[in-house]
């Protein structure tokens, strides 16, 4: 339990700081430790919390109008990647999670480095959230997708960080509705403690950002979050390949 919860500290503070990496940090760990199915879930519930703590912080600040774009084709997009990842077995989920992180990370570290802009418009934004829903639902991490939308786009990334968080909270609780509801087991089963424990840590690791925030550069705090993803990524892989070979 103390793994988990030292996670989420830390992913709640770098998401407070940077706007988003929550579950990319998270994700690849935490399906080491509890599984990819149980794993993936308790990412979406514990993103929902995490984000409705910053929420108040950053709420003036918002794009709804983006939002709205990016949110309704999430949801529909959560639906198949719900069913595929209850239906993926063990093995092959983890390397599906770890190789979701990794294909996002390059594919957005591609689009900056080669300078492409895009101009925003609803119908395209509605790609990028219908396939943000999909990889959030399927894998637990659904932030790579729009931080490359943010890139062609050139979102500002006080706007960009804010809109994030209703988006987490709707898209993680989406998800995890849909896939409880179609296979019960699923869910963490954690004592009721455990649960405060964790809602505790994630409270923690906002206030810790809040500190922080102003101290760091959220470039720096970005650094910092893909190169944890990276090496929970590569683990998850190499643990999927050998479960599925084992098995």
């Amino acid at each position: 339990m103390l793994p988990v919860v030292l996670l989420m500290v830390i992913a709640a503070m770098a998401q407070r700081i940077a706007g988003l990496g929550f579950a990319m940090l998270v994700s690849p760990f935490i399906v080491l430790l509890l599984g990819p199915h149980h794993g993936i879930v308790l990412v979406n519930l514990c993103g929902v919390f995490s984000s409705a703590m910053i929420l108040r912080h950053v709420w003036r600040n918002i794009a709804w109008r983006r939002y709205w774009w990016l949110i309704v084709p999430a949801l529909v997009g959560s639906v198949p990647g719900s069913l595929l990842a209850n239906g993926l077995p063990t093995g092959p989920l983890n390397v599906v999670v770890g190789g979701v992180v990794l294909a996002a990370l390059a594919t957005t570290g591609v689009l900056s480095r080669r300078g492409h802009v895009m101009a925003h418009s609803g119908p395209r934004s509605g790609i990028f959230g219908f396939f943000s829903g999909f990889s959030n639902a399927l894998s637990g991490v659904g932030g790579p997708m729009l931080t490359a939308y943010a890139e062609l786009t050139r979102w500002k990334q006080k706007e960009f960080a804010a809109t994030l968080q209703p988006f987490f909270m709707v898209a993680g609780a989406f998800s995890a509705t849909t896939k409880v509801l179609a296979d019960h087991s699923t869910l963490p089963t954690f004592a009721w403690w455990q649960w405060i424990v964790l809602a505790v840590g994630i409270l923690a690791g906002v206030q810790l950002g809040n500190r922080l925030a102003p101290r760091i550069h959220d470039v720096a705090a970005r650094r910092f979050v893909l190169g944890l993803a990276v090496l929970g990524a590569v683990i998850a892989i190499a643990k999927g390949i050998a479960d599925t070979v084992g098995g």
